[in-house]
């Protein structure tokens, strides 16, 4: 049985595209569509690309598709409008089944997991009229114990935070999450009045959603990206806002400090006290603002907390994938476990060749690029690797990276400033071999998607500046050789010649653009930043210093 799960819809609000391809209940390929039409998070499109590069890759027509999934269970006439669609865009459509949004969520991080029971948290901005979910998963039996309303949202409000202090919503949250690192919770009594803990809930002001107030105004469900969502109330509570592209001070660095703990105190009350309604210390993590690492560690910490899985799609393009399960695990398949996410394209090396001989690009053909790439590295060049499959989610896990030493405290700066042209506060993240990481990093566990911070001890900020960011954490990408061999023995043979088992990782693109995908997007970022060195699988792309 071939089964697509996909995500995003046709609203404005829709966002994440992806399509995933589950043959039996076997993974076979995912990729979010934002990687094919090179426009971020490929707002308010069906994944068109994603699905003809599914199909592609298993060899298979869509009339050997039998069904589609997706969520929007919610959505009048859904169904049919997709039945349309897929007659219009590929001659053929297979059945559809609809599923609610937030056990789409529930259901990638849970099979995903391998865990046989959990504590599943759901926390979102909205789908299919909720904001996420908390439920009790054993088997293929999900009991929700909470949903949490469209407007009790914690992905509203951290938009709302974000949009606070000059930023996109629903794009920029992140920075928000790494700015709050330089600051210290001064406002946290503030925060306290606008969202409160309420055990296995919470509750947010619902004063402070403009959307809400003025509802009048409104047409739909979602407001536009580029108009305000918080009411006067949060500058009446915090303080004049930042506007887009005005200095940063103290007093929004610290406002992002207290906007972020206010979430991790609200998130770890919330599964404090499923666990004790569950039973079950095994906890997964999903919707956006799973993707909030810090978060993530301090649920982690929680001692009630036995063990944490987050996927590498906690986000919207990760409903493709829960879709795909449910249905899968309905008609009786056994779900594997999701342990690495190359799902993506792949392209060979002839194919490579011949993009690089029609652009007229000077390059050298290797027998061994890891070795030449140690050299690269221990010369403290900045390096970008293509290799093997795309990663199935935003962020890059050593197929298509950028890499680089992270001993010299001054790497950051040089990749923010010359490379990825973006904010000089933004982090880099460690990837490290899973059998050291214990070494460098305390509290570890298995980490392999870089969506938990984990604490750094004193020692090892002095071994690499580089990767640690100012709180002394490091969100680190756990490498295993099983699923990534060739990435694993480039950070062993870096190790060898360095003694230090870590480098420098980050998504090969420049900022605001998404992770490239094919080579000639990969040659376009190399020649429109200061990257130094470009691998291209056994090819070799350098520039004169």
């Amino acid at each position: 049985m071939y089964v697509i799960g996909i995500s995003s819809g046709i609203k404005h609000g829709h966002h994440d595209g992806a399509a995933v391809l589950l043959r039996d209940g076997e993974l076979i390929a995912a990729a979010e569509e934002e990687r094919f039409t090179l426009a971020k998070h490929a707002r308010g499109e069906l994944p068109r690309g994603a699905i003809g590069f599914c199909l592609k890759h298993a060899g298979i027509s869509m009339r050997e598709v039998d069904w589609i999934c997706s969520p929007l269970k919610t959505y009048t006439n859904y169904a049919q409008r997709l039945t349309e669609y897929f007659r219009y865009q590929f001659g053929h459509s297979p059945k559809i089944e609809l599923y609610d949004h937030h056990l789409c969520h529930a259901a990638s991080s849970f099979y995903g997991s391998g865990f046989s029971e959990a504590t599943v948290a759901c926390f979102d901005f909205s789908g299919d009229s909720s904001s996420g979910l908390v439920a009790h998963a054993r088997g293929n039996d999900f009991r929700v114990l909470t949903r949490f309303g469209r407007h009790n949202s914690l992905g509203l409000y951290y938009g709302m935070l974000t949009q606070y202090l000059g930023y996109q919503m629903t794009n920029d949250e992140y920075k928000v999450m790494g700015l709050s690192s330089y600051g210290s919770p001064e406002y946290l009594d503030r925060f306290a009045k606008l969202l409160r803990p309420n055990g296995i809930d919470y509750e947010l002001d619902p004063e402070l959603d403009k959307r809400r107030r003025d509802a009048d105004i409104f047409t739909s469900d979602f407001s536009t990206r580029q108009e305000r969502i918080f009411t006067e109330k949060m500058e009446q509570i915090l303080g004049p806002r930042r506007l887009r592209g005005a200095p940063l001070d103290q007093r929004m660095t610290n406002i992002a400090a207290s906007g972020q703990k206010q979430l991790e105190i609200v998130t770890t009350e919330v599964i404090r006290s499923a666990i004790a309604e569950t039973g079950c210390g095994d906890v997964c993590i999903a919707g956006g603002v799973g993707l909030n690492c810090k978060m993530n560690m301090e649920i982690a910490a929680e001692p009630s907390v036995k063990r944490l899985y987050v996927p590498p799609v906690p986000h919207d393009a990760g409903v493709a994938l829960g879709a795909a399960m449910m249905k899968c695990a309905e008609a009786g398949h056994t779900i594997a476990p999701l342990t690495h996410a190359y799902w993506g394209p792949e392209y060979s090396n002839d194919t490579i060749r011949e993009t690089l001989d029609k652009i007229g690009a000077k390059f050298e053909l290797l027998d061994d690029p890891v070795s030449r790439c140690v050299s690269d590295l221990t010369d403290q060049k900045t390096v970008g690797w293509f290799q093997g499959r795309m990663e199935y989610g935003p962020r890059a896990l050593g197929n298509r990276s950028i890499l680089a030493d992270p001993r010299r405290a001054d790497m950051k700066d040089r990749i923010n400033l010359t490379i990825k042209y973006r904010e000089e506060f933004r982090p880099f993240c460690p990837s490290v071999l899973y059998e050291r990481q214990a070494e460098y990093f305390e509290d570890t566990f298995d980490a392999p998607f870089m969506v938990v911070t984990f604490p750094v001890n004193e020692k090892v900020a002095e071994a690499m500046p580089a990767v640690v960011h100012v709180d002394n954490t490091a969100r680190i990408q756990s490498v295993h050789a099983d699923s990534n061999p060739l990435y694993s023995r480039l950070i062993g043979e870096f190790a060898k010649a360095t003694s230090l088992p870590v480098l420098i990782n980050t998504s090969l693109n420049i900022n605001e653009q998404p992770t490239v995908n094919a080579p000639l997007e990969a040659l376009h970022t190399y020649f429109c930043s200061g990257l130094d060195v470009l691998y291209l699988g056994p090819y070799r792309l350098s520039k004169p210093r």
